[in-house]
Parts: structure tokens; C-alpha cells; sequence
């Protein structure tokens, strides 16, 4: 009996280590990355989410970088920021890069820098005002319910 439970607390212990070395696993020194954006048309429909990323380097460049969750409207955001990062020369492999979009705070008529939060590669965060949708096509004056625009 006591080898048996010997046996089995010896199997949780390495099974909890390998789940440690994979939440470990170590990611390659970013060089440099342009700051990410919150896509304007999300904030103006309210969209928040969390975009989970995978991306291929290859001698320190990104060469590939996928969606594998989220919203579409803010998909492209994701991968166009992460295409902008550059490692170090003798990085590759592939990892996942968690990105979040947050919208806190009052409507704004126009567009406000957000706050961003980076511990790069592995999570960026973004946090933005939502902003009021505007109506480039309306005339000042236009009572828009009943009447049509003017051509």
C-alpha cells in the first residue's frame, strides 16, 4: 500500500513538472515592435475581446503570424502587430501571443490614444476609450429620420 501511494505521489510530482516547464517555456528577446492599435471600427461598434495568436520566427523575423481566436474586426490588428516585431538573429520557433482589447471609460467624439500594456511576445494589452460613430455623409442641417441625404 505504501508503495502505491509512493508511486502515485511520484507521478503527480513529474506530471505537475512537465505542466510547469510547458507554462514556463521560455520566449526570445523582442528588438523591436511597433506599438499595437485598437482598430477604430471596433471601438466605434464596442468590440472587446481577447485574440489568441500563434507566430513562426526565423532568424529573428517573423514569418508567419495566425489568429486562432477572436473577433475578425480584431484580428488583423494582431497579426499586422505582431508582423512588426523583430527578435534577436538566432531566434525561431513558434510561439502564442495573447492579445487583449478592453474599452473602459465615456464615449469620445474622437479618437484618444489608449493605454497599452506590453510584456512582449507573450501579452499585449490594449485599453481604449469607445468613440461615437460618426456620419461623414450626413449634411449639418439634415433631419435624418423620414428625409433621404441630398446626392
Amino acid at each position: 500500500m505504501k508503495k502505491s501511494v509512493l508511486m502515485f505521489c511520484l507521478g503527480v510530482l513529474l506530471s505537475s513538472q512537465l505542466v510547469v516547464a510547458q507554462q514556463a517555456r521560455e520566449y526570445p528577446l523582442v528588438l523591436r515592435a511597433d506599438a499595437p492599435v485598437y482598430p477604430p471600427l471596433a471601438r466605434m461598434a464596442k468590440i472587446t475581446g481577447k485574440i489568441e495568436a500563434e507566430f513562426t520566427i526565423k532568424g529573428g523575423e517573423v514569418v508567419g503570424a495566425e489568429a486562432k481566436t477572436g473577433h475578425p474586426f480584431l484580428v488583423k490588428a494582431t497579426t499586422d502587430n505582431i508582423r512588426s516585431w523583430h527578435f534577436a538573429p538566432e531566434a525561431n520557433g513558434t510561439f502564442t501571443a495573447t492579445f487583449m482589447y478592453e474599452l473602459h471609460g465615456s464615449e469620445t467624439a474622437s479618437m484618444q490614444n489608449p493605454k497599452v500594456e506590453m510584456q512582449l511576445p507573450a501579452l499585449v494589452k490594449i485599453i481604449a476609450a469607445p468613440t461615437k460613430p460618426s456620419c461623414n455623409d450626413c449634411e449639418p442641417s439634415a433631419e435624418i429620420v423620414g428625409k433621404p441625404i441630398k446626392p
